[in-house]
């Protein structure tokens, strides 16, 4: 039985007020929902790391009821050794490199008061996922948008270059991309790698999607170029992977004595994740590479099925899971966002605003084409083709 997100789940744009707006929209619709906005999966989690069957339901071991480590539980740890040393190529990697985290935002989080001060800069890669906008900014330090077209990948560098000021602190990446799937090929790392090493610059590298690309390229983790191990702050996330989000379980992976740093971050403002999810964590680890290969496969089905569908201009996504729809066609200066996402939600269905990812992507909107399966999918992306032809008529 498939799962689907919550209409009410958090998203990552727009004030609570004018989601909460959408939802009640989308609630008096007599149909279906569909809700594209939210970064999801219908698919459960790897069976054998699903909490039914772990044995939380018998009798449970005693010690699920103890504080963890803050750095996180020590068998977790270990098989995180071996999988960043294995499938990501850091093999500078031990325990002391490695801090678990309620989810790859905590991860972030930590990371940005590991190495950031307040007025600190940090170039974000636009689109980007809004969140690391926020988090930089609750630390008073400031977030500089760096519009890439990615039209050759020789343009990275000069473009990262011609941002960095006085106070530039840190670039953040992610790869694959969220919200519009780009994934970056090693030449263009090697261009931020290039701008990070010149001006003594953090990277802030987000591959939570790191097991969903499409295009026939293999997955690189900039901190294994170069000089670039001691200056890379990487987050991984098991809700992404292993379609675990409401375990809220993450990791980070740096250089030791900056990991420490971060471990106090994380020590003081959640001390530690739940044991039980750990365990889980533990398990989905052990037993999910099927799931993976499985879950791949038919995300890139319904990347193509959503492609095929959809009539909205859209850069065909290498990774991750969501189309970034360009409604440059049908939106009018006298036509605001907002108007227009409440046009989707009452015909049920939601989405995201360009607008959270970028200064430059006012007139898109992200559609999450994992959050529903088959058939559902494909009467959601009539949905969204219906409306449009109203917007534009």
């Amino acid at each position: 039985m498939p799962r689907y997100p919550s209409l009410s789940a958090p998203a990552e744009s727009l004030p609570s007020s004018i989601y909460a707006k959408l939802y009640a929209l989308a609630s008096q619709v007599t149909g279906p929902v569909y809700p594209f906005h939210i970064g999801d999966s219908y698919l459960g989690p790897p069976l054998q790391a699903r909490l039914g069957n772990l044995g939380f339901t018998a009798e449970p071991d005693p010690e699920l009821y103890c504080y963890s480590s803050s750095a996180g539980d020590p068998v977790l740890i270990e098989r995180l050794v071996d999988k960043l040393r294995v499938k990501n190529q850091m093999q500078f990697v031990g325990p002391a490199n490695v801090q678990v985290t309620n989810g790859a935002t905590h991860s972030l989080s930590c990371a940005t008061r590991a190495v950031l001060d307040p007025g600190d800069e940090v170039l974000l890669l636009a689109p980007y996922w809004p969140l690391m906008r926020g988090i930089v900014l609750s630390l008073a330090a400031r977030p500089v948008e760096v519009p890439y077209v990615r039209e050759g990948a020789s343009d990275i560098e000069r473009v990262l270059e011609t941002h960095v000021k006085g106070r530039t602190a840190a670039i953040y990446v992610t790869t694959p991309n969220n919200p519009d799937g780009k994934v970056l090929t090693r030449q263009e790392l090697e261009g931020i790698a290039a701008v990070a090493r010149r001006h003594d610059l953090w990277v802030l590298s987000d591959e939570v999607y790191e097991e969903y690309i499409y295009c026939g390229r293999d997955h690189v983790s900039i901190a294994t170029l170069p000089d670039m191990a001691g200056r890379t702050l990487t987050a991984y996330s098991f809700s992404k992977t292993y379609a675990q989000p409401g375990l809220r379980v993450g990791y980070l992976a740096g250089p030791a004595d900056t990991i420490d740093a971060a471990r106090k971050m994380a020590n003081h403002s959640v001390y530690s994740v739940a044991r039980a999810m750990q365990r889980a964590a533990v398990a989905a680890l052990e037993h999910g590479d099927g799931f993976i290969a499985e879950a791949r496969d038919r995300y890139r089905d319904a990347r193509d099925r959503a492609l095929a569908r959809v009539q909205a201009p859209c850069v065909a996504p290498e990774g991750s899971t969501y189309l970034f729809l360009d409604l440059g066609h049908c939106i009018t200066e006298q036509r605001c966002v907002v108007s227009v996402l409440e046009r989707f939600a009452r015909a049920g269905v939601l989405l995201a605003p360009g607008s959270a990812f970028g200064a430059d992507f006012q007139r898109h909107v992200r559609l999450c084409y994992t959050s529903v399966e088959g058939e559902r999918l494909d009467r959601g992306i009539d949905l969204v083709n219906s409306v449009l032809d109203e917007l534009c008529a």
